[in-house]
C-alpha cells in the first residue's frame, strides 16, 4: 500500500509540476508573440520612397524601431527587413519552477511574427 501512494503522490506531482510550468510556457509564448507582432507594425511604419512611387521601409530606421520597441520590453529579437515586409522573431528564456525538481530549469520559446505593407 505506501508503494501505490508514493507513486500516486510521486505522479501526481509530475502532472502539476507539467501543468504549471507547461502554462508559464504557452504564457510567455502569447506575451513574446505580441510583442513580435508590435515591433513588425512599429517597422513597418517606417516607409521610404513614396513619392517616387517606390516604396519600402527603410531598412535601418525600421531595424532601430523594431530594436527600441523590443529593448523597451526587455526581450531579444531579430529584425529582417525587405521591401515592404518586416519579420521579426523574438526569443525568450523562460526559468521553470516545478520542474527543476526533475532537473529542467528552464525552457526556451521563440516565435517569428511577419508584416506586409499594403499599399491599396
Amino acid at each position: 500500500m505506501t508503494g501505490f501512494v508514493v507513486s500516486l503522490i510521486t505522479g501526481l506531482m509530475a502532472v502539476a509540476a507539467l501543468t504549471f510550468d507547461g502554462a508559464r510556457l504557452i504564457a510567455a509564448h502569447a506575451e513574446i508573440n505580441d510583442h513580435a507582432a508590435n515591433a513588425a507594425r512599429v517597422a513597418a511604419q517606417e516607409v521610404i520612397g513614396v513619392r517616387l512611387d517606390a516604396e519600402r521601409i527603410d531598412p535601418h530606421a525600421g531595424s532601430v524601431a523594431a530594436r527600441r520597441y523590443l529593448d523597451h520590453h526587455g526581450l531579444i529579437g531579430d529584425v529582417r527587413i525587405a521591401g515592404l515586409r518586416v519579420e521579426v522573431t523574438v526569443v525568450k528564456t523562460v526559468p521553470m519552477t516545478l520542474l527543476k525538481v526533475v532537473g529542467v530549469h528552464q525552457r526556451t520559446v521563440a516565435t517569428t511574427r511577419e508584416v506586409v505593407v499594403v499599399d491599396e
